[in-house]
C-alpha cells in the first residue's frame, strides 16, 4: 500500500493536470480578492463561492488521472507486478482524496486567510461559524471524491470522467421527483442527504441572511454522518466492482 501510495503521489501532484486543476481555483480566489479590495468588500462567504464548481473540478482532476491509468496500462501493470485490486483501489482513493484537501484547502487559504490579512471581513463576521463551514464543506467535497473514484475505477476510459465531472449537476438533476412527491418527510431526506445540495445548505448555513434562509427541515450535523457512509458505500461497491472487472 504504502509503495503504491508514494508511486502515485509522485504521478499525481507533479503532472500538469493536477498543477491546472489546483491553480484555477487559486486564481479565481486571488480575482475575487482583488475585485473586493476595489469595491471595497469583505471576505466571509468566499471561501464558499466555488462550491458548486469545485465538485467539477475534482472530478477532472482525479478522473483524469485514473483514466490515464487505464489508458497506459497502469492498473494491469500492478496487478501483474503482484498488487491487490483492494489495495490499488484504496491508493486511488486516498491520493484523490489527499488531492481535494489540498485544492480546497490551498483555496481557503487565499480566500480566507490572505483575503482576511488584506480585504478584511465585516464586522459581523463569525470565524467559528465560518470554520465549521469550511470542515463540512471539506466532507462534502470528499465525498464527491468517494463517488468521483468509484465510477473512474468501475469505467474504464474518459466515460468515467465526463460523469465524475457532472456529478454535481446529476445529483442536482435527482432531486426532480422531489416536486412530484408529497411526503415531506421522504423529501427532508432526500434533501438533506444529497451532496449537491449539502452544498447549498452549508452556505445558507454560513450566511444565514434573508437571500437564503435556513429552513427548519435543514438539518446541517447529518453531513458528517451522511458524508462518511457515502463514503464506505461507494468505497465498497467501487471495489467490489472493480475486483470483478476484467483489465485488458
Amino acid at each position: 500500500m504504502l509503495k503504491l501510495l508514494s508511486v502515485n503521489f509522485r504521478r499525481a501532484f507533479l503532472r500538469k493536470r493536477f498543477i491546472i486543476g489546483g491553480g484555477f481555483p487559486i486564481f479565481i480566489g486571488i480575482l475575487m480578492l482583488f475585485l473586493a479590495y476595489k469595491n471595497n468588500g469583505h471576505v466571509d462567504n468566499m471561501p464558499f463561492m466555488m462550491s458548486g464548481l469545485l465538485p467539477m473540478l475534482i472530478g477532472i482532476t482525479a478522473g483524469l488521472y485514473i483514466s490515464q491509468d487505464y489508458t497506459n496500462n497502469t492498473i494491469r501493470n500492478k496487478i501483474i507486478c503482484g498488487h491487490s485490486r483492494t489495495m490499488i483501489y484504496l491508493s486511488n482513493l486516498v491520493t484523490s482524496m489527499l488531492g481535494t484537501i489540498i485544492i480546497y484547502g490551498v483555496y481557503v487559504l487565499v480566500t480566507l486567510g490572505i483575503g482576511k490579512l488584506i480585504v478584511g471581513v465585516s464586522s459581523d463576521f463569525d470565524m467559528e461559524l465560518t470554520i465549521k463551514g469550511i470542515l463540512l464543506t471539506f466532507c462534502i467535497f470528499l465525498t464527491f471524491t468517494s463517488l468521483t473514484v468509484m465510477f473512474c475505477m468501475m469505467m474504464s476510459g474518459v466515460s468515467g470522467t465526463v460523469v465524475s465531472a457532472m456529478l454535481y449537476i446529476i445529483l442536482g438533476m435527482l432531486m426532480l421527483p422531489v416536486l412530484f412527491i408529497s411526503n415531506d418527510t421522504i423529501n427532508e431526506w432526500m434533501m438533506n442527504l444529497n451532496p449537491s445540495f449539502q452544498i447549498d445548505n452549508v452556505e445558507a448555513y454560513v450566511r444565514n441572511s434573508e437571500l437564503m434562509p435556513v429552513e427548519d427541515y435543514i438539518h446541517i450535523s447529518w453531513i458528517p454522518i451522511s458524508s462518511l457512509v457515502m463514503i464506505i458505500l461507494s468505497t465498497v461497491l467501487g471495489i467490489s466492482v472493480f475486483n470483478k472487472k476484467d483489465i485488458k
